[in-house]
């Protein structure tokens, strides 16, 4: 099963030297909660939660059934909804929780479906914030050297904690592990809405996401699933060399989630970060 992840533009890293300007807007934690979505004379429930992720209830359980985010005053999430492919292209009224827009089907090839209105279940209990956002910058996405090296990655939900090394073959494998022999390895890419993630791929992306998968069968025998960590880079830094004073943007940190079964039926409960780990 493949998901399609959107709302970043490929594009080589590049820095924009145009003066910053500042604007408040509503923060991304704004939005993290149960939304009505209505479109088409009906109404669904769904959950956005931190890092991007939606869930949508069932009688039983939760299902991971899309990606959220916000720019400015867009708010851009797609869904899988009866096995039908949507994206919605959401305007964010005034820096309140009242969005509209329109609603496009299909994977490959989006047409515009119907329009969709979405608010709050329980807008009292919306953790509401503004921040003033410096608009500089806007075209920074990371390419495959920027995210190459070593990494402490920690399940934030078991506190595990891993200590990895990303390869520039779109490989990754754990280094000095603290709980026994146990080894971890498997693949890694970059992603953005032009991609599907497709663990099987060998073309190198650009992009402000991550995946790092793990495959069961690859004699990895603790792991149960298969198991994928999607994450957003959401730190830079720099990496400074003594020749010639050269600098390099690296990324530094990525914040995202784990996903169980990623090729059967997903489940996503728990979280994790990476931060680069330097040695002398």
């Amino acid at each position: 099963m493949r998901f399609l992840y959107f709302s970043f533009i490929m594009n080589a890293m590049r820095i924009n030297n145009r003066a910053p300007t500042m604007s408040a807007q509503l923060a991304e934690d704004s939005f993290v909660g149960s939304w009505y979505v209505r479109e088409n004379g009906a109404q669904k429930i769904i959950h956005l939660k931190p890092h991007g992720v939606i869930y949508k209830s069932s009688a039983n359980k939760s299902n991971y059934v899309g990606y959220w985010e916000t720019t400015d005053d867009t708010f851009y999430f797609n869904l899988r909804d009866q096995d039908v492919q949507k994206k919605y292209y959401g305007k964010i009224h005034n820096n309140t929780l009242n969005i509209s827009g329109e609603v496009c089907e299909g994977l490959s090839s989006p047409y515009y479906s119907n329009n969709f209105t979405m608010s709050p279940l329980f807008s009292q209990f919306h953790n509401i914030s503004f921040v003033n956002k410096t608009q500089q910058d806007t075209s920074t996405y990371m390419n495959q050297n920027n995210v190459t090296g070593k990494w402490l990655l920690e399940n934030v939900n078991t506190n595990k904690m891993y200590l990895l090394e990303i390869h520039k073959n779109n490989t990754w494998n754990s280094v000095n592990l603290m709980y026994g022999k146990r080894t971890l390895s498997g693949k890694w890419n970059l992603f953005n809405e032009t991609n599907e993630i497709n663990t099987n791929s060998a073309i190198k992306y650009s992009g402000k996401n991550i995946w790092l998968n793990i495959k069961k069968e690859q004699n990895q025998s603790y792991v149960t699933y298969d198991i994928v960590f999607m994450g957003k880079i959401v730190q830079l830094g720099r990496a400074y060399y003594d020749k010639q004073d050269n600098v390099s943007i690296l990324s530094s940190k990525i914040n995202g989630s784990v996903v169980y079964g990623f090729d059967m039926e997903p489940e996503i409960s728990e979280n994790f970060y990476m931060k680069r780990w330097f040695t002398n």
